[in-house]
């Protein structure tokens, strides 16, 4: 009996073992970028920031482990178009060379506006950064914006910090790069002497990013981020690092929305 009754227990456990380990069997690697504040960034030695607040609920109690992992941007392009290393990405614009090799969350998470920021008050438009030396953060949609022009010397940097950094050393003229990031760069540097352009160069519509084809984990974010709506988190997080959050109308829409029609 005593043996039947170990046995029993032995199974038992390893019966439950199984369960918790296959419960977690995949664990997602979400890239992030230390130096992309508000977005992400180290708070503690742990990260922190908009994106991970509106994740670590999503993924909390839930069928995946969730593991935030430091990666440069251009180096977690690379990954999560070759399905290694990484499974999840943020803060990606949308393009049709993008939708060819990633898939893309249903809606945008946030929108932001892409500027140009330099010293020079008649830097403004596309047009005033021909002949210019211009700052970009490696791999990001602006910077393949800025090819479109030959005229136009691009410096791409690790990093808009570095990026930033660059401009108030005057190694560049100007910095095109997303408002809210590079406002709160100059702020927390004192980069007094840095100004933005006073009209956007155009509206940036972030995303969540899969590899191509992980219609799991992509249907996972979509059915939490709505959660997240409904129950009125996205809203209190959004306040949190950007105040309260509006809906704004696009052009030709019938209600408010947060993405371009048609998209």
């Amino acid at each position: 009996m005593k043996i039947k009754s170990f046995l029993l227990i032995l199974i038992t456990i390893l019966v439950l073992t199984t369960t918790s380990l296959s419960a977690k069997a995949r664990g997602i690697v979400f890239a992030f970028d230390k130096d992309h504040a508000p977005f992400s960034f180290i708070e503690n030695d742990e990260p922190a920031g908009f994106d991970l607040d509106l994740l670590t609920p999503i993924f909390e109690g839930s069928k995946f482990g969730f593991a935030p992992t430091e990666f440069k941007w251009s180096d977690a392009l690379v990954s999560l178009r070759k399905g290694v290393k990484v499974d999840l990405m943020s803060q990606m614009d949308k393009t049709p060379e993008r939708e060819e090799i990633y898939d893309f969350s249903d809606e945008p998470y946030l929108m932001d506006e892409i500027r140009i920021f330099s010293k020079d008050k008649t830097i403004n438009t596309f047009d005033d950064l021909v002949g210019k030396k211009v700052a970009v953060q490696k791999g990001s949609y602006y910077e393949e914006m800025l090819k479109e022009n030959e005229q136009i010397t691009i410096l791409p940097a690790e990093s808009e910090i570095d990026a930033l950094d660059a401009l108030d050393n005057n190694i560049v003229d100007a910095f095109v790069g997303p408002t809210s990031v590079a406002k709160h760069i100059i702020k927390k540097n004192s980069y007094d002497d840095i100004i933005s352009a006073d009209e956007p160069l155009q509206t940036s519509y972030m995303y969540f990013a899969v590899d191509k084809g992980d219609d799991e984990l992509l249907e996972f974010i979509n059915e939490g981020m709505q959660l997240l709506k409904d129950n009125g988190t996205y809203d209190d997080i959004h306040k949190k690092w950007f105040g309260k959050h509006e809906q704004k109308e696009e052009p030709g829409c019938g209600k408010p929305c947060q993405h371009p029609c048609g998209k």
